[in-house]
């Protein structure tokens, strides 16, 4: 009777530690080997960390409980666990795990690796972009909630099965901010992923890639999108080959208990994709949607939304001014973002709607149709199945295409040049097409056509892949990046949009002044303005001067231009001014000027990035 009553209080303890430990989640630990890479904070927390947040002290706070937060979870659902800190990570150690956990950086992966890897928030560009994988920076901008959700996926289902509790929520503003708006919802399903309590004010923010061409290739799938400032095609959790990507910021303490389910879920599921390289490598960002946006963009009443825009906004900014008058005049510190608010000139002037159509269609098709967009939508819409790459930003019309009268992106086009060459016509025209669309260079007809042939059934067509026919073979190995460096540029382009040049000029009472220009590509913008929760990046000028040269900290800067938010942003031309003691300049010595900055378009953010410039004096 004793042994009864002892037998049954155990099963009363174990139920209890069960209920405890999550329950059935939690309490069954998952068969694999877990490697965490994070920060030890044990250790200074280094310059380049890669957390991100608004909030004064949150990356501090969050870099000494994270990987303890980690740490517990992972060993309450899985049966080996290892967390070690970033510096000391190899991808030989990786070796020994079956799914490792990027969550801290800079790492170093090379090309060949092809172990299960998960790769957290903005862990996911910084190792996903050197590779070439379709985990690019779109925006360092994502929230709280999952949208857009394959809700059937795996990773919902098993070993946790997951009931997704669902929240229609209206449609996040930025989603109707490009061509895509117009069939957007106005409502959609969320799911919330972060708790509600730990927004982008308090907690690290987390990141999304573009979905253009994202499910374009065999080795690569969306999952879900979120909540962020940009468009909804944003992916927040996708995968390619072996790598998957948790856009969403929070470690465990701060999900919700789906989201943990879920978490543990990609864990099991990236697992299947052990030794699996990537198909092909991710070369252009503006896929054949460039010409739909577009379209959209050249309009004469969007034009007109942004004249109206600008006027609001500068009104809001003048009135922003003010307060900082009042609040300066009152005794109160306005801090150094304040008081170059109270030095920007505002200006309402905008560029005609014929410069503004010229910057869209450049200067051969306005000389064509000028400001009729009527025209301008019908040539593009008559040839819209032949645009093909003008580098990774852009397009270009492919004549050769237009000619033969068969989309670039049907296989039919392969099968018509492959009949060319066989009978000798119009061979120039089908060997350039060939080798356009193909990554293959043959050199004779019956080489193309046993390619063809042995191939044709395996083939996909990938935009992301710089619009080519590819053959769908899981065992390829992805061919090594390149480590060159890009040129200096004479002028912005769709690669690096900005361009900074400094110089040192005479200025006033024996001073010199330093003068840093940044030269913007037309439809880019830097910023210059942000609200205090808004995760861009406010343009900050950097100085580095010969020890003990005095210079005036309060920087003057060209007008801001009112964007949305709140928001006022440098476009075309932008120029930061601040003066220096000559008395200690003497020749020769150099002045380091930098400005640091993110840049962005309407559609996609670069990664906020310093650029330096060297001026010697004369």
């Amino acid at each position: 009777m004793i042994r009864h009553l002892l037998l049954a209080a155990g099963c009363l303890l174990q139920t209890a530690a069960m209920a405890a430990a999550g329950a059935d989640s939690s309490a069954h630990k998952i068969h694999l080997k877990v490697l965490y890479v994070g920060y030890d904070p044990q250790r200074p927390m280094p310059a380049d960390v890669t957390l991100y947040s608004t909030g004064k002290g949150v990356v501090a706070d969050v870099y000494q409980h994270r990987m303890a937060d980690f740490k517990s979870f992972l060993e309450q659902r899985f049966d080996a666990v290892q967390v070690m800190d970033v510096h000391d990570y190899t991808t030989a150690v990786s070796q020994q795990a079956d799914v490792t956990i990027l969550d801290a950086g800079p790492v170093n992966i090379p090309p060949d690796f092809d172990r299960p890897t998960m790769l957290l928030h903005q862990l996911a560009p910084n190792v996903g972009m050197p590779l070439r994988l379709k985990f690019d920076w779109y925006c360092q901008c994502l929230e709280n909630d999952a949208l857009n959700i394959r809700t059937g996926h795996e990773i919902f289902r098993t070993p946790n099965a997951v009931h997704l509790t669902l929240e229609t929520r209206p449609t996040p503003a930025s989603f109707f901010n490009g061509f895509e708006g117009l069939t957007t919802p106005k409502t959609m399903p969320m799911w919330n992923v972060i708790k509600r309590s730990a927004n982008a004010s308090n907690y690290v923010i987390g990141m999304v890639a573009h979905g253009e061409g994202f499910n374009d290739s065999p080795d690569a799938e969306v999952i879900s999108g979120g909540v962020c400032l940009k468009n909804a095609e944003a992916v927040a959790l996708g995968r390619q080959a072996n790598y998957f990507m948790w856009g969403f910021s929070a470690s465990p303490s701060y999900m919700t208990d789906e989201a943990k389910d879920v978490f543990v879920n990609a864990v099991v599921y990236i697992k299947k994709f052990d030794h699996q390289h990537a198909q092909m490598e991710k070369v252009q960002t503006v896929t054949r949607t460039g010409i739909d946006e577009l379209v959209y963009r050249t309009d004469k009443d969007l034009y007109n939304k942004t004249i109206i825009s600008r006027r609001e906004g500068n009104a809001r900014l003048l009135k922003f001014q003010d307060s900082l008058r009042a609040e300066k005049a009152a005794g109160k510190d306005i801090g150094r973002s304040g008081e170059a608010m109270l030095h920007m000139p505002i200006t309402n002037a905008v560029q005609s709607f014929e410069d503004y159509i010229r910057g869209f269609i450049g200067d051969e098709l306005f000389a064509k149709y000028g400001t009729d967009t009527k025209r301008i939508h019908q040539y593009y819409h008559d040839n819209y199945e032949y645009f093909y790459p003008d580098g990774a930003y852009s397009l270009q019309l492919d004549t050769d295409a237009q000619s033969l009268g068969i989309s670039n992106r049907k296989v039919e086009i392969l099968e018509k040049c492959v009949t060319l060459l066989e009978s000798s016509k119009d061979t120039a025209l089908a060997m350039r097409v060939l080798t356009r669309y193909t990554l293959k260079n043959f050199k004779t007809a019956p080489e193309w056509r046993q390619w063809l042939t042995e191939n044709k059934a395996h083939f996909f067509y990938t935009e992301a892949g710089g619009f080519k026919f590819m053959v769908n073979t899981l065992n390829a190995a992805p061919a090594a990046t390149s480590s060159a460096t890009t040129p200096e540029t004479a002028a912005p382009n769709r690669a690096d949009p900005v361009l900074v040049k400094a110089q040192l000029r005479d200025g006033a009472a024996g001073k010199k002044q330093v003068v840093i220009n940044a030269t913007i590509l037309k439809g880019w913008h830097i910023y210059a303005l942000v609200p205090e929760a808004s995760p861009f990046i406010v343009t900050e000028q950097r100085l580095e001067i010969p020890k003990g040269t005095a210079f005036d900290t309060e920087w003057k800067t060209s007008a801001g231009v009112p964007f949305e938010d709140g928001m006022f942003i440098y476009e075309d031309q932008a120029t930061f001014t601040a003066d220096v003691d000559a008395v200690k300049l003497k020749k020769g010595k150099v002045i380091r000027c930098g400005l640091y900055y993110q840049v962005c378009d309407n559609k996609k953010c670069f990664q906020p990035q310093t650029k330096w410039v060297d001026v010697t004096v004369e």
